[in-house]
């Protein structure tokens, strides 16, 4: 009986030794698991403001730069949850994130701007075809008033007679 005993209190120590030591790793790759899956969500709502950015016609190389970065950190997080690193890939991930604080406004505001120096573009083009299109007309017409002018003075002196 006593071996017995014996036997189930190991076994009870080895059930408490490795819930306690099996508990953190759960939860480092649990951590781990959820940064990475919050990283990927992030990347993807970045790359459509990027997206967008860009068919407003915004400059986006500095935004396509930093959502690389970060998506190299993504990728260096994934490859250390396949390798069991569960601290690394959750502290590489955490770097991504922390990468794209604030992205989504940037990308926002560099669309605006593009919007606007579109708006404007196209009033100096509608404003500066109207000008010229009325310097034309102007210019025409003055040519035109000269021009006529000029032949009606020669006509009255053609047919005037010559004074002998």
């Amino acid at each position: 009986m006593s071996r017995f005993r014996t036997i189930i209190a190991l076994v009870v120590i080895l059930l408490v030794f490795l819930n306690v030591v099996a508990s953190p790793v759960w939860a480092e790759q649990s951590n781990a698991s959820t940064a990475i899956s919050s990283a990927k969500n992030r990347i993807l709502d970045c790359y459509n403001a990027v997206k967008d950015a860009e068919a407003a016609g915004a400059n986006i190389t500095t935004l396509a730069a930093t959502l690389d970065e970060a998506g190299a950190l993504l990728s260096q997080a994934e490859l250390a949850y396949a390798a069991k690193d569960f601290s690394t890939s959750f502290n590489l991930a955490t770097q991504s994130l922390n990468r794209l604080n604030n992205f989504v406004d940037e990308a926002n505001t560099s669309m605006e701007v593009a919007i606007q120096q579109q708006n404007i573009d196209f009033l100096i083009n509608v404003v500066g075809s109207i000008i010229g299109t009325l310097a034309v007309i102007i210019a025409g017409f003055a040519v035109w008033r000269f021009l006529k002018k000029k032949y009606e003075k020669t006509e009255v002196y053609a047919n005037e007679s010559p004074r002998v």
